[in-house]
């Protein structure tokens, strides 16, 4: 259900209050179960209308315009996690999250994410950035995604269902397999096999991992792992989880949500 009464000034507010937090999805290794990554999610726990999801903030976002101030906001606390981990003696392999593409047309943009990773003291490459949408095609936008891997920062893309893109994936250190080629792969007669297989051989020319995003079924999983696509993320493994359960979930390994009925 949308929150109605929250404005654009509200979140702005949360942000400058630090009132935010970040929840993360597992990426798991089909065959063993390993946690290979996370993907962070911006979660707002609100004092009257409890835990606000991306549904709600996202839309709020855009229609105030503070894209960039959000993103800086985003990065900053994904690093900051990533350092209260090493002080555990934890670490995530990768630690995912999503750049809006007005952030990397600005032209601080990527000059921003660097000067967060060197005041927090964070490693790039333990990082990684997927980009919007659009970026293959759009100068602007492959010209940020390239300084960012400069900077030494993974860049991810979900653009590759597309077989007309796929020799485009150079330059991308993780390609995602996006939830309606996921969802389709069950469907008799779908396309959607030959587009994971094209993303799957693009990758491996590349050097590249392939993670399937929004896998909600043992079924698509399997069929997924059959064809070469070993890094899933989705409901199948449970919802989003607090940095203490991810960690926990690491330790433990995951478990299909199913297993555990």
């Amino acid at each position: 259900m949308a929150i109605v009464r929250i404005r654009p000034a509200d979140v702005q507010r949360a942000i400058a209050e630090n009132a935010l937090t970040l929840q993360f999805q597992p990426q798991v290794e089909s065959r063993t179960g390993k946690l290979v990554g996370a993907e962070a999610f911006v979660r707002w726990p609100h004092p009257a209308y409890g835990m606000i999801g991306p549904g709600d903030i996202i839309p709020l976002v855009e229609q105030g315009g503070f894209h960039t101030e959000f993103d800086r906001w985003v990065f900053g606390a994904l690093c900051v996690q990533i350092k209260t981990w090493e002080m555990q003696s934890f670490s995530v392999p990768i630690l995912a999250a999503n750049l809006w593409a007005q952030t990397l047309r600005s032209p601080d943009g990527v000059d921003m994410i660097q000067s967060v990773l060197e005041n927090i003291g964070v490693a790039p490459k333990a990082i990684e950035i997927e980009v919007p949408r659009g970026t293959v095609r759009d100068q602007g936008l492959a010209w940020s995604a390239m300084r960012l891997r400069v900077v030494g920062v993974r860049v991810a893309s979900e653009e590759f269902g597309d077989r007309a893109l796929v020799k485009s994936a150079a330059g991308y250190d993780t390609l995602k397999i996006g939830y309606p080629v996921a969802r389709d792969l069950m469907t008799t007669g779908s396309p959607a096999a030959a587009a994971v297989s094209a993303i799957v051989d693009a990758a491996k020319a590349n050097g590249a991992r392939v993670v399937a995003d929004s896998v909600e079924t043992a079924d698509q999983e399997d069929a997924l792992l059959a064809l070469g696509c070993e890094i899933v993320q989705g409901y199948l493994y449970g919802p989003e989880v607090s940095a203490t359960e991810l960690k926990q979930l690491a330790t433990a390994g995951a478990k299909r949500a199913s297993d555990e009925e």
